[in-house]
């Protein structure tokens, strides 16, 4: 697994600062889903910890990765039954 994917630390979120792949197409289903559940937790820690909400950078990955899992699924539907 890439750094991004595993991260250091044992942490379970990915902050806005933290590295994030530039082509999410070279990961395999299961780093991707490994980091989606990543910025999700960033994404509950960050509408918990204020009231401005999820910061632009976390929404702009979290929807990176939704469209990346939407077009693996369209791609290959025998794996969602």
């Amino acid at each position: 697994m890439s750094e991004v994917v595993a991260p250091p630390s044992g942490r379970t979120f990915l902050a806005p600062d933290d590295e994030f792949p530039a082509d999410l197409t070279e990961l395999s289903l299961a780093e991707l889903h490994v980091l989606h559940s990543r910025v999700g937790r960033q994404l509950d820690r960050e509408h918990l910890g204020g009231a401005s909400g999820a910061h632009p950078v976390t929404l702009d990955r979290h929807q990176e990765l939704t469209v990346e899992l939407d077009a693996r699924e369209i791609a290959q539907p025998e794996l969602v039954r």
